[in-house]
């Protein structure tokens, strides 16, 4: 049996008070700009901010009906990652298999963390066909990333954590390939 079949699929959700923190900060910048904005403060707005004050009340008010809605969905797998790949439901990503990956590395932005799949060449080519991949990959490339990555900041899990998970995962699928190499299947 391969080091890789004795591992079990692990389903990473959304943590609720990492989401609730976000909801919060969110609902308070929301009615921040609607005071702004609507003349609830005993002072007047500059006229030039008024275009900015109803993108931030779209902005964080979109970002409160997208929290609100994560809340209302508890336990909810976001993230599958198992012995043939990995599967973010948050995106139109469908299963990266292993061995696509070329290495796992990890990206920090300001205060978010993320685990970066590098894909391999071949891979990349033929992920690349697809016409929202080739755009996000060539976006993320703009900031520094080199591969797909995945946000960690809303999981029930770390970026250190989810880092270790992909890296065994990795690993066996990894030894699974060079051990079905070495002794065929009859």
């Amino acid at each position: 049996m391969w080091p890789s079949q004795d591992l079990p699929d692990v389903e990473i959700g959304i943590s609720y008070w990492k989401t609730l923190g976000l909801l919060v900060t969110n609902v308070v910048f929301w009615v921040m700009t609607a005071a702004a904005l609507f003349g609830w403060l005993p002072f007047k707005a500059p006229d030039a901010s008024v275009a900015a004050g109803y993108c931030g009340f779209m902005l964080f008010g979109v970002g409160t009906c997208m929290f609100t809605w994560q809340l209302l969905q508890p336990n909810r797998t976001v993230l599958v990652v198992n012995r043939y790949g990995v599967r973010d439901l948050r995106t139109s990503f469908n299963l990266i298999p292993w061995q696509s990956v070329g290495a796992i590395d990890t990206w920090q932005s300001r205060s978010s963390k993320y685990v970066v799949l590098r894909l391999t060449p071949a891979a990349r080519d033929r992920f690349a066909a697809a016409g929202v991949l080739q755009a996000a990959m060539a976006f993320n490339k703009m900031f520094g990333l080199d591969g797909i990555p995945i946000s960690a900041t809303m999981l029930t899990v770390s970026a250190e954590e989810l880092l270790s998970i992909c890296n065994t995962y990795l690993a066996a699928a990894r030894g699974s390939e060079t051990e079905s190499a070495v002794f065929p299947s009859a």
